[in-house]
């Protein structure tokens, strides 16, 4: 092999993998992490709504306030998001939580409290910004 053969396969090579290791950093969440996590999710909302419902926290309360009240008798329900973003969106007396990434920039999961089943995995597809999109109204009906 000559030298610039030698050279041009090399270039080919990095080349290949930096495509590779920038198509990797692209994609989107584990399928089974969040499969995992909207499942814990479900238990997290239904205790953020049953704490805004019934407990009547201050609207002062901030999202971390609000989560740790939330989940003061089982606090594991909140260290399922270590890692993640967590929002609250809180509509008469229904709430909303949202899962973002650790940047607080993609949207991953979002779940009203007030129903039984996941309500959006937002994860999939588009890439969405971490930004609330249930209205609890709709959801949860105006009770």
């Amino acid at each position: 092999m000559t030298r610039t053969t030698v050279a041009n396969a090399i270039g080919v090579m990095i080349t290949i993998g930096f495509l590779a290791a920038c198509t990797s950093s692209q994609r989107g969440p584990d399928s089974e992490e969040m499969y995992v996590k909207a499942s814990a999710l479900t238990k997290l909302s239904a205790a953020v709504e049953s704490t805004v419902r019934y407990k009547n926290p201050s609207p002062d309360l901030g999202d971390s306030e609000l989560l740790e009240l939330a989940t003061r008798h089982d606090p594991v329900l909140l260290e399922n998001f270590r890692g993640y973003k967590v929002r609250v969106l809180r509509q008469e007396r229904h709430s909303v939580v949202l899962v973002c990434d650790a940047t607080g920039t993609r949207a991953l999961l979002e779940d009203a409290g007030c129903s039984g089943p996941m309500d959006r995995e937002r994860w999939m597809g588009k890439t969405e910004a971490c930004e609330f999109s249930i209205d609890t109204e709709q959801v949860c009906g105006g009770n």
